[in-house]
């Protein structure tokens, strides 16, 4: 049998006739198929923890739950595979609606439990995809052993941020990383990627998969969004200047957790990762807003129509590369992109 834990919050308000009605629906529906748990309802959200055969509680998750209209921002917290007993045998689902519970739930529980729920939530913001990925399918990330995987990284940060840094005040410098920041995470998530880490302006995502198809698209989305937000800033905005290379190379990386007790990451290493930092740098110098190394090439399926930068020698790197970019990406100006900014953080625009 399986056990899942989820919580969700109200798209629209419930009466608690709504509530009674979703609960006499779950029951015959689970009575049916053998499933039991119970639903918490808590403010604006609902926990529910539902257990019976593995398929049939997927089946109600993915078809009944996630796609029900009167409720959003839906997360599984935890869910157990193998469970040989089940905890509430005799609830095909009980209701408890604690919003009218004023006398039996003393009001500070109530505020203790909507303070859990928003913290797990905010906590999952910060959180790598693929980690609560885990969590959900009731893996522990901690005890995942290191492996060695086939992706396309992808590294991208903003031209010019130092000089922003000095200038800018916090609250724009802030807000032109974090549009950087949103418009690559979109693009990767977008193509089924995962982005890694954050590195200060820059993004680190990968791609799992022998074709780097897809981050070779997300990183055309993420050049054609931030040419669509200079073009929609005002003159009197960073975002007007917000240019970023990126770079992209396939390899073999290692994937596990680094660190102590103290503070973990659940990450990529390896010379793949590192090249993709090194090769995005090189968009400065090359006057390109992408650079890719020739493993990208080789494992592409797709017809791009590539084009040699030459061969180059990166720092860290024992032997010279060729670099590549696409034919079709207007090429970058940088002494005007570096101009224009300086203009902008001295004199104002």
């Amino acid at each position: 049998m399986k056990r899942m834990y989820y919580v969700s919050r109200f798209s629209r308000a419930l009466s608690g006739q709504d509530i009674d009605r979703i609960g006499e629906s779950a029951q015959r529906y689970n009575r049916q198929r053998e499933i039991t748990g119970f639903l918490v309802c808590l403010g604006d959200a609902f926990f529910q923890v539902l257990e019976g055969a593995g398929d049939e509680v997927d089946r109600l998750y993915h078809e009944r739950i996630a796609p029900d209209e009167r409720h959003k921002d839906l997360l599984r917290l935890k869910t157990e595979p193998e469970v040989e007993e089940r905890l509430f045998p005799d609830w095909s689902m009980k209701v408890f609606n604690l919003n009218n519970a004023a006398e039996s739930l003393p009001f500070a529980f109530r505020e203790m439990l909507s303070s859990l729920l928003e913290s797990h939530r905010i906590i999952a913001e910060y959180t790598q995809p693929s980690l609560l990925e885990m969590l959900e399918q009731g893996i522990r990330p901690t005890s995942v052993a290191p492996r060695r995987e086939r992706v396309t990284v992808l590294y991208s940060d903003i031209i010019g941020f130092s000089r922003f840094a000095e200038h800018v005040a916090a609250e724009e410098l802030i807000g032109l990383v974090n549009s950087h920041a949103e418009i690559c995470s979109a693009a990767v998530i977008g193509e089924g990627g995962q982005v890694n880490k954050l590195t200060g302006d820059g993004v680190l995502a990968y791609f799992p998969g022998r074709s780097p198809d897809s981050a070779i698209e997300a990183a055309l989305s993420i050049l054609g969004e931030m040419a669509r937000q200079r073009a929609a800033s005002d003159a009197t905005s960073a975002h007007r200047h917000l240019y970023g290379g990126v770079g992209l190379v396939h390899g073999m990386v290692h994937e596990g957790n680094v660190g102590s007790p103290l503070k973990r990451d659940f990450t990529i290493l390896g010379n793949t990762v590192n090249l993709a930092s090194r090769i995005e740098s090189m968009t400065r110098d090359l006057d390109v807003r992408l650079t890719i190394d020739g493993s990208v090439i080789r494992s592409a399926t797709r017809e791009y129509p590539f084009e040699s930068l030459g061969k180059h020698l990166l720092k860290g790197q024992s032997k010279e590369l060729e670099l590549f970019t696409l034919r079709t990406l207007s090429r970058l100006d940088i002494k005007d992109v570096y101009r224009d900014i300086e203009a902008f953080v001295t004199q104002g625009p």
